[in-house]
């Protein structure tokens, strides 16, 4: 309980119980109250009463750091720790060192908080360690003065560097956009010709493409009309249920017969149909299982030979007796003339049937032959070659000719015939045309990518003096426990597991944050999302130094990274270009 200084009586009664006044009141310090920092010494004169400095309160001067908070702001006790409900700080002047202030609640509480030991100075003996710390200070300083005169003497070059470099792309620029317009133009004037030469060619093909198609109809409707012939038995000129059920084809069930139900079913509901309406209405269906007697001949009986096929052992009609040579055969231990005939170009009608000898052996087919497999693999392989717009030559199966695709006829169609000879020749001028148009059009986009990527360059906010040029196009790298991380500067920043595993985004380059300095934080966006959680962003942190580096790496939030990188670009020059003073009290204070 605090005694009441206004009334004798009670300080006498004081006096007795509690401990003395001189050991409670806080001595002063270098002529000054204890607490009070030279800057504010003015407000504390001993000859007139003290006005608290918030205007408050007004007291006898010997109520100042008589551990009795008088002044709502505490500034009647700077050197006790009777206003620390308030907030009110203790100064520590420490001599030799910096000065600082401190929250007066540490007032002799027995921990030195102050080098020279001023705020403990009731029961805890504390040495005063300022000069020791100061002349470490200093060094520290004087290093980092150093660091911080190099780095700027390097940003200086940075500077140069990024405004030669920037010097440069604009040059650079100008020549690419006057490229650009050159080219442009004259793929313009190719582009014309090319729609010009392709107009011709369009309308032939298309004319050549209708009258396949018109032929194409035509022989589809000879085939159905053959088709409902062979159906209508009785040539009545109607297909009728009953007709139709003599034709094991048409057995869907494959129960053995064709029952009315699958007739009917055939004939799309009706019990008859005209030759109109087959050709128009059924034929698309029933064509798939049509079976025509000349496609497909009827069985001979069990052991007798086929109609017209040799008796078993004879040779076929016109074939070499046995041991005799065949026709053009060179005789036995003559060598086979060479053949300068070229290969007997394939037609459309299919290859007799291999003999059982040679059965699954590929003997007799020559190149091109066979299946439509193959025949497809090199209609498919010569588009392939007709679109790369290459010349490789292919060795054929026969002899060391190179392999020549024959001429293209249709796009979709293998069965179309060949276009004309003036058709071939209009695809040819719009082919020379499209090539010419192409070449130019690439030389074109080559220069407006290269014009691009440049403009994106030099768009690039690099500093005030383009200080940050060197670091564009290079990536950075920092190891931890766990994961390596890499900042490609005005690029991307990723991280990647130490052990393997794929690289994982963490930002693309956004903009610069730094505040107040703009050119301090650097923040990347947009990064790959986090397990039910935002996307990765990063945050980078640049300090003076004198190499360009990733020193640390932490994630203080939940998909929110933040890096430290020293760099010489934000180095700013020394204020004070002297070293720093060795008189410990030329500056005690701040």
């Amino acid at each position: 309980m605090h005694c009441l200084k206004n009334f004798l009586s009670v300080a006498l009664l004081c006096s007795a119980v509690l401990p003395s006044f001189s050991s409670l009141v806080a001595p002063p310090v270098n002529g000054r109250p204890r607490g009070v920092s030279r800057s504010k010494n003015v407000f504390y004169d001993s000859s007139k009463p003290f006005a608290c400095l918030d205007g408050s309160n007004t007291v006898p001067f010997e109520n100042v750091n008589d551990d009795f908070c008088d002044c709502q702001d505490g500034s009647d006790e700077p050197g006790t720790s009777a206003c620390s409900m308030v907030g009110s700080k203790f100064h520590c002047a420490n001599k030799g060192h910096k000065p600082t202030n401190i929250p007066s609640s540490r007032v002799n509480d027995g921990i030195c908080d102050c080098c020279d030991g001023t705020d403990e100075y009731s029961g805890t003996e504390c040495p005063n360690q300022c000069k020791e710390l100061g002349a470490k200070a200093r060094e520290e300083a004087q290093r980092q003065r150093e660091v911080q005169m190099q780095g700027f003497q390097m940003k200086l070059e940075y500077s140069q560097q990024g405004k030669d470099k920037t010097a440069d792309r604009q040059t650079q620029i100008a020549e690419l956009r006057t490229k650009v317009t050159e080219t442009t133009t004259e793929s313009d004037r190719l582009k014309a010709l090319k729609e010009e030469a392709e107009k011709p060619e369009g309308e032939a093909k298309d004319a050549h493409r209708q009258k396949w198609e018109a032929e194409k109809a035509e022989k589809e409707r000879g085939r159905a009309e053959e088709a409902f012939r062979n159906l209508d038995t009785d040539s009545n000129g109607i297909l009728t249920v009953v007709e139709i059920q003599a034709r094991v084809e048409f057995d869907k069930d494959s129960s053995g017969d064709v029952s009315e139900e699958e007739a009917l079913n055939w004939l799309n509901g009706t019990n008859d149909r005209d030759v109109e309406a087959f050709v128009t209405i059924l034929w698309s269906e029933i064509k798939s299982v049509y079976v025509s007697p000349t496609e497909a001949p009827p069985p001979a009986a069990e052991g007798a030979p086929a109609e017209g096929a040799p008796a078993e052992g004879a040779p076929a009609e016109g074939a070499p007796a046995e041991g005799a040579p065949a026709e053009g055969a060179p005789a036995e231990g003559e060598e086979a003339p060479p053949s300068d005939a070229p290969p007997v170009e394939e037609d459309s009608t299919p290859p007799p049937p291999p003999s059982k000898e040679g059965e699954g052996e590929g003997e007799g087919k020559g190149e091109g032959e066979g299946e439509g497999g193959e025949q497809k693999w090199r209609d498919e392989e010569y588009d392939d070659y007709h679109d790369d717009d290459e010349e490789d030559d292919m060795d054929g199966e026969r002899g060391d000719a190179p392999y020549e695709p024959p001429p293209r006829v249709h796009d979709t169609d293998p069965d179309m015939p060949e276009y004309d000879e003036a058709t071939k020749a209009l695809i040819a001028e719009a082919d020379k045309a499209r090539s010419a148009f192409n070449d130019a059009d690439k030389v074109r986009g080559d220069h407006q990518r290269e014009l691009d990527d440049l403009q994106k360059l030099v768009d690039t906010d690099l500093g005030k003096e383009q200080e940050f040029f060197p670091l564009q196009g290079h990536c950075y790298e920092f190891t931890d426990r766990e994961y390596t991380y890499k900042m490609c500067a005005f690029d991307r920043v990723s991280q990647q597991p130490k052990n393997g595993g794929s690289e994982t985004s963490l930002g693309r380059w956004g903009q610069w944050t730094g505040s107040p300095n703009k050119y301090s934080t650097m923040k990347y966006e947009n990064g790959e999302s986090c397990w039910n959680g935002p996307q990765r962003s990063a945050t980078i942190k640049l300090s003076c130094g004198t190499t360009n580096e990733l020193r640390s790496a932490s994630e203080p939030n939940r998909c929110e990274y933040e890096f430290q990188f020293t760099t010489p670009a934000v180095c700013s020059e020394p204020r004070d270009k002297r070293a720093p003073s060795d008189d410990p009290d030329a500056h005690d204070e701040l």
